[in-house]
């Protein structure tokens, strides 16, 4: 899970920036994004861009962003790794800055917020405002892609009890990572914990980290309405990246392509 690193309120990554590229290996969306962004001659634009992972394929294939997030430390991770791929590192200018409050003035024809970011955004104010932000830096025409959850599937899964997301190696140990949330249906808002484990070869425990986390599940519905409030219009809602139709009992997300 990304987010809106460091803000106030918001999940504290800087906490695990270090540890963020060693657990989050998902690729499955990248494809996606790179037949999205393909055509693209302008700018893009990358909201809760963490440490590359969406941003680097990207620019590694021609794509000029500038990548904004809130963590420091999640962007010194992403300076690391451009230095070691200059082709990406010619086509990307990071920025640290609050999605809530993005000092920028210039419009792009691409605007990605990827990994259901947006959901950490859990008042309703902050995420008008940002549908606003978005609306505004959107060239006419332009389009913006912002997959969320799909809340009846996601809520299977907040339940209170403890699971493991992944075994992960780790120098010459393993990264364990655990997580626990709750659903709160009168809010409409997840809060938990996500635990980090880091052991040695022999299996001894070196080090525990804990990390609060919090996200909000929005049914399409709603969110449809909040996109067009902002002045958005929906050009493709699919089910998955591979481009499913939606259909909100099971599909795994809600992938949104706005435009505006």
């Amino acid at each position: 899970m990304t987010g809106e690193r460091g803000a106030a309120g918001a999940i504290s990554w800087d906490w695990v920036a270090d540890l963020y590229d060693t657990y989050v290996t998902a690729t499955l969306d990248v494809p996606f994004y790179l037949a999205q962004a393909a055509g693209v001659t302008g700018e893009a634009l990358e909201l809760m861009c963490g440490t590359g992972r969406v941003s680097i394929p990207l620019a590694e294939a021609g794509a000029h962003l500038t990548c904004v997030d809130a963590s420091a430390g999640m962007l010194a991770r992403l300076r690391e790794k451009l230095a070691q791929r200059p082709a990406a590192a010619r086509n990307i200018t990071a920025l640290q800055a609050d999605v809530r409050d993005l000092p920028l003035e210039r419009q792009f024809d691409l605007v990605l917020l990827p990994f259901h970011s947006f959901s950490e955004l859990t008042a309703e104010e902050d995420q008008r405002r940002v549908l606003a932000s978005v609306a505004r830096l959107l060239r006419d025409g332009g389009r913006f892609i912002c997959p969320l959850h799909n809340p009846p599937v996601r809520r299977a899964t907040l339940d209170g009890l403890p699971r493991l997301v992944g075994r992960f190696p780790l120098g010459a140990g393993e990264l364990h990572v655990w997580s626990v949330a709750s659903y709160d249906p009168a809010t409409r808002i997840a809060d938990g914990v996500q635990y980090y484990e880091e052991y040695d070869a022999a299996g001894t425990m070196l080090r525990k980290r804990q990390l609060p986390i919090r996200f909000a599940l929005l049914d399409h519905e709603r969110f449809a309405e909040m996109a067009r409030a902002a002045g958005l219009r929906v050009a493709a809602l699919y089910g998955d990246y591979a481009l499913a139709p939606f259909e909100p009992e099971v599909s795994p997300f809600q992938v949104w392509v706005l435009t505006k």
